[in-house]
C-alpha cells in the first residue's frame, strides 16, 4: 500500500475578453448566490431551536432528583444487595469497573475494553485543482434611461488544471473533470466509515469508587464488593447503546494497531527527534495480532480482499478493473487527447485510484461517569441505564433526550454544565456564521432601501451589518422563546432587537443614496453582479440621482468612458 501522492499537470486555457458567467453557468451562479443568502437564517433558526431544547432538557435535569449509584441506601449495613432505583428515575454514577468490547462483524474484529469503535475509511482519489489568473479591465454599463457608469471586471483570463492523487476521507466524482478519462475515480465504497458501540457494556458502581478495590463477590444477580465494614458498595448496571450515540465526552479516539504480541514497537529516529523537541507521541493503542484470527475469513476479506497491512493500522483493498472497464477508459483518454500524455508523476509509486483502506479508532476510558434513566433489569439481573426523555411540557417544545457518558470522575452537575457549554459553543459557531452573512445581506438590504452601504463610510457599513445581525438574532429568539418572563430573557431579547433596529436606521440614514428606479430591479442587478453575470442580464432603470462618494467618485450617473485595461 503506497502512501506517496502523485501530481500531474492538466491543460491550460486562454480566454480573451470578459470572464462573465453566461448561459447555464450564469444561471447556476445566481441560484448559488440566492441559496447563500437564504439558507443561513434558516440554519440559524434550526440551531437556536436545538439550543433551546437542549437548554430546557439540561435545566429540567438539573432541577430534578438524581439518584447517586455510588451511595448505597442508608439502611444498607450488610453485604446483601440494596434496593435498585425505581424504574424511570434519573441516575448518576461513576465507575472504574468497565466491561465492554466493540466489534466490526464485517471484518471480524473485536476490540476488548472499547466502549466505542470507529471505522475510518479513506479512498485513493484524483482531485482537480483549477487555478485562474485574470487581468482587470473597466467598461461602461448603461441603464434603461441611457445613463451610464463604469465598472471593473475580469478579462483575458488564463485557466490551468492540475491533478493530485492521494488518500482522502471522501470520494470525488471525476465526471466533470476537464480530463475525466486520464483521472478517473472509481466510486467503490465496500466498507464505508461507521461507528460501533457495545450493546452490552456493563458498569459496576462502587461506593466512593476512588478507594482501593476489595475482593469481588458474585451473588448471581449483582456483583457486590464488600468493604471492611461489610456493607454493600456496588450496583451493577448495563449501558444502553443509545447512551453512546455521541461517544464518550472528554476522551480522545485512539488509533488501533496490531503487533505480534500487542507491544509498542521501538520508536524510530524521527519519533525520538520529535520527542526531544517536546512533540507528544501519537496516542496509539496496540493489540496482539491474534485478535485478527477471524479477519481472513470475514465478509470484507472474502468479498473485497481486505487484508491487514499495518503502516498505521490500515486494512487495505486494491481496486480490480475489468477488461471492459479498461478499454472504455482508454477510449475516453483517446477522445480527450490524454492517451499518450505521459508525465514524470506517472512513474512515482502511489496508490491506484479506487483503492480503499480503513483503520480503527477506539474510545476506551478506564473511568466513566454516566447520567441517564434507570430502566428494567437486563439479563443477569443488572439494571439498564438508558437515555432519559425530558418532559415536553417542561421544555415547552420538542422533548429532549438526556443520556450522558463522560470520561473521568464527574459529578452530575459538572456533566450538565459541560453539556450546556458544548451546546452553547455549537450555537455560537452558527451565530458567527450568521454575523458573516449579515455583511453582504446588509448591503443588499441597503440597495432595497435605496442606499449604497458598500460605498459608504466604514462606520455605516459596520453599523448596517451589526444592526441586521441583532435584528435577526432578536427576532429569532422572540419567535422561539416567545414573550416569556423576565427570567426567560424577554427583556434582553427585546433590547437586542431594538438595538438592531436603531443601528440599521442610523446606518441607512448616513449611507449614500443610490440612483432612482425600481427597488426590486436594483436588488436583482446586485445579485446578478455578485454572480458575475454579463451586463445585459442586469440592466438597471437609471444611474441618475445618487450623491457623490467621499472618495470623489460619483454615486449617480457617469460618463461614456471607453473600456480600458487598468
Amino acid at each position: 500500500m503506497n502512501t506517496m501522492p502523485t501530481a500531474r499537470r492538466g491543460r491550460t486555457y486562454r480566454k480573451s475578453g470578459d470572464n462573465d458567467s453566461r448561459g447555464l453557468g450564469g444561471g447556476c451562479s445566481v441560484i448559488l448566490i440566492v441559496a447563500l443568502l437564504v439558507l443561513p437564517p434558516a440554519l440559524l433558526y434550526g440551531s437556536e431551536v436545538a439550543r433551546r431544547a437542549r437548554y430546557a432538557t439540561l435545566s429540567d435535569a438539573l432541577g430534578s432528583d438524581i439518584v447517586e449509584l455510588n451511595r448505597p441506601p442508608p439502611s444498607s449495613s450488610s453485604s446483601s444487595s440494596g434496593p435498585p432505583p425505581h424504574l424511570g428515575a434519573l441516575v448518576h454514577g461513576t465507575s472504574s469497573h468497565v466491561e465492554a468490547s466493540s466489534s466490526d462483524e464485517e471484518m471480524g474484529v473485536t476490540i476488548p475494553g472499547a466502549l466505542v469503535l470507529r471505522r475510518n475509511t479513506e479512498y485513493c482519489q484524483w482531485q482537480e485543482i483549477r487555478s485562474q489568473r485574470c487581468d482587470t479591465c473597466s467598461r461602461t454599463v448603461k441603464a434603461k434611461d441611457g445613463s451610464s457608469r463604469e465598472e471593473s471586471y475580469q478579462c483575458d483570463c488564463v485557466a490551468r488544471y492540475d491533478y493530485v492523487k492521494a488518500w482522502r476521507g471522501y470520494r470525488i466524482n471525476s465526471l466533470l473533470f476537464d480530463q475525466p478519462g486520464a483521472h478517473h475515480n472509481p466510486q467503490r465504497d465496500p466498507m464505508p466509515s461507521r461507528t460501533f458501540v457495545d450493546g452490552g457494556a456493563t458498569l459496576a458502581f462502587r461506593e466512593g469508587d476512588d478507594g482501593p478495590e476489595d475482593d469481588a463477590v458474585d451473588d448471581g444477580t449483582a456483583t457486590t464488593r464488600a468493604d471492611r465494614t461489610g456493607r454493600v458498595v456496588v450496583v451493577r448496571a448495563r449501558l444502553d447503546p443509545g447512551m453512546l450515540s455521541s461517544g464518550v465526552r472528554g476522551w480522545p479516539y485512539r488509533v488501533v494497531e496490531f503487533t505480534r504480541d500487542g507491544d509498542a514497537p521501538a520508536p524510530s529516529l524521527f519519533s525520538r527527534f520529535l520527542s526531544f523537541l517536546g512533540v507528544p507521541p501519537r496516542n496509539t493503542r496496540y493489540e496482539p495480532l491474534r485478535l485478527l484470527r477471524d479477519a481472513r475469513t470475514s465478509i470484507a476479506a472474502v468479498r473485497d480482499n481486505f487484508v491487514y497491512v499495518g503502516q498505521g493500522g490500515y486494512f487495505f483493498s486494491p481496486v480490480e478493473k475489468s477488461t471492459a472497464g479498461r478499454l472504455f477508459n482508454y477510449f475516453a483518454q483517446y477522445l480527450e487527447g490524454s492517451l499518450f500524455d505521459w508525465q514524470v508523476g506517472d512513474l512515482m509509486p502511489s496508490c491506484a485510484a479506487g483503492d480503499v483502506r480503513f483503520r480503527y479508532e477506539v474510545q476506551d476510558p478506564a473511568v466513566v461517569s454516566v447520567l441517564g434513566r434507570a430502566g428494567r433489569r437486563a439479563e443477569g439481573g443488572a439494571m439498564t441505564i438508558a437515555p432519559a426523555v425530558a418532559d415536553a411540557t417542561v421544555a415547552d417544545g420538542p422533548a429532549g433526550v438526556l443520556g450522558l457518558v463522560h470520561a473521568g470522575r464527574r459529578s452530575a452537575r459538572d456533566m450538565l454544565v459541560d453539556e450546556d457549554y458544548d451546546s452553547r459553543l455549537r450555537a455560537n459557531v452558527v451565530r458567527g456564521l450568521a454575523l458573516l452573512w449579515s455583511i453582504p445581506a446588509s448591503r443588499l438590504g441597503g440597495v432595497a432601501c435605496g442606499r449604497e452601504l458598500g460605498e459608504s463610510s466604514a462606520i455605516a457599513q459596520v453599523g448596517g451589518a451589526l444592526g441586521l445581525f441583532l435584528v435577526l438574532m432578536g427576532s429569532t429568539w422572540f419567535s422561539i422563546w416567545g414573550g416569556g418572563t423576565r427570567s426567560d430573557g424577554a427583556v434582553e431579547t427585546t433590547a437586542v432587537f431594538v438595538a438592531g433596529v436603531i443601528a440599521c436606521c442610523l446606518s441607512l440614514r448616513s449611507a449614500y443614496r443610490r440612483g432612482g428606479g425600481r427597488r426590486w430591479r436594483a436588488v436583482w442587478c446586485r445579485v446578478a453582479k455578485w454572480a458575475n453575470t454579463p451586463p445585459e442580464w442586469r440592466v438597471e432603470d437609471t444611474y441618475v440621482g445618487g450623491f457623490k462618494r467621499s472618495d470623489g467618485g460619483s454615486g449617480g450617473g457617469g460618463g461614456d468612458a471607453r473600456s480600458k485595461k487598468l
